[in-house]
């Protein structure tokens, strides 16, 4: 469903346009683009902006090619607003973003949209995933605006996986917590809890667009139950020691991972590109003993531990560092 709305409703529809403001970066080549000459999109356009504009002052470019210098906030397909009379150096961008979100309905109320609509505004802002949360309710957007919200029972966004509290820092509590005291004895390097929760963000995000686009009521169990399975699987992923790599180790004949590999095997011989790349290697072999494979890679990997073949007992891989250079170059 596609449709123009204000921010501020209470119910959104789940595809919209999203208006925010862009300083144009300096120098360099200008973004590529052709005007929109439909009239009904014009007036779709014109609808979605913050302020009520004339017609006859506004033109409408959508974005066909990005100079390399604005790849991180302006996209192909973005609409570019130019104000009659104003400094271009200042754009209105117009971008068409989605929404999913899952109300458990217990004791939880109505979904606050003006603070899940931060975390969208931040990751526009910023171009990085973003996280905003109060004590019922968290919302998870990617870059791309593309925009999740959990809402729950009081507590439910501390409460939802253990160390969540490294990414919200809601207090001087939390600071401390992921800080690293000389003096204290730490069961977990405080360093790494915003990386582990940060992960478990993303998949909560991958998620919740999975079930959704509105997750029905009933799943709140499997949710926590799955969710937590992949924040402690996480926890079990080493810091790379030789530049962005590690070594994927399969568990293939284990009873417990044995119907996780078949699966993997039966999704590869369909169709190669419906698993991870690491995975659909290991599938296309008789006999890997590991998988050389990049952070990048990582949070793909264990979005797999959505799958029921994935046992809560035992992972169906874990990971090792390269030792020597000359390892980090094979696979």
């Amino acid at each position: 469903m596609r449709g123009i709305v204000r921010v501020c409703e209470a119910l959104p529809p789940l595809g919209w346009w999203w208006c925010f403001r862009r300083l144009r970066g300096g120098r360099g080549a200008p973004p590529w683009g052709v005007p929109v000459p439909s009239e009904s999109e014009i007036d779709e356009y014109l609808e979605a902006l913050p302020v009520p504009s004339d017609e006859a002052k506004v033109k409408f470019v959508r974005l066909t090619s990005i100079p390399e210098k604005s790849e991180s906030h302006l996209k192909p397909n973005d609409v570019v607003v130019k104000y009659e009379g104003l400094s271009e150096r200042f754009l209105d961008i117009l971008r068409p973003v989605t929404t999913a979100y899952y109300n458990t309905g217990y004791q939880s109320g109505d979904i606050d949209w003006d603070l899940a609509e931060e975390a969208r505004s931040q990751s526009f802002e910023t171009g990085k995933w973003s996280v905003t949360n109060d004590r019922n309710q968290i919302a998870v957007s990617d870059p791309d605006g593309r925009l999740a919200v959990v809402r729950g029972s009081k507590g439910t966004s501390r409460t939802l996986f253990k160390y969540a509290y490294a990414v919200y820092l809601d207090n001087h509590r939390d600071q401390e917590r992921i800080t690293t005291d000389p003096y204290k004895q730490h069961t977990a390097t405080p360093s790494d809890k915003p990386r582990w929760a940060w992960s478990t963000f993303k998949f909560v995000h991958f998620w919740i667009f999975k079930h959704g686009p509105v997750v029905g009521k009933g799943k709140w169990h499997s949710f926590k139950k799955t969710i937590r399975k992949h924040h402690a699987a996480i926890q079990k992923v080493p810091v790379p020691e030789l530049g962005p790599y590690l070594r994927l180790h399969t568990r293939r004949t284990h009873p417990n991972t044995q119907e996780f590999w078949k699966r993997c095997r039966i999704q590869y011989l369909e169709d190669p590109e419906s698993i991870p790349r690491p995975l659909s290697f290991v599938a296309s072999k008789d006999q890997v003993r590991w998988v050389r494979v990049t952070v990048e890679e990582i949070d793909d990997l264990f979005c797999c531990a959505d799958w029921d073949e994935w046992s809560e007992i035992d992972d169906p891989f874990h990971f090792s560092t390269f030792m020597n250079k000359k390892m980090a170059g094979w696979n």
